[in-house]
């Protein structure tokens, strides 16, 4: 149960990071003057968020399953 509980709490972290880092990619995106480094960049983001989205998806997973 403990160890459950610490892999939901690392991956609500993890999911967390992803998200702050896409906010960040997104500010130097918009500052770029770059269209193809800010597509590059607007994808990376996309993926960040899509990837904390699984995170959280697989988190709520494992709750229901230890529930």
């Amino acid at each position: 149960m403990r160890a459950t509980r610490n892999i939901r709490k690392t991956l609500d972290l993890v999911a967390s990071h992803n998200e702050d880092a896409a906010l960040a990619v997104m500010r130097a995106a918009e500052r770029s003057g770059d269209e193809l480094l800010k597509q590059q960049l607007f994808n990376v983001i996309h993926r960040l968020n899509q990837d904390a989205c699984d995170l959280r998806d697989l988190r709520e997973h494992l709750e229901l399953r230890s529930a």
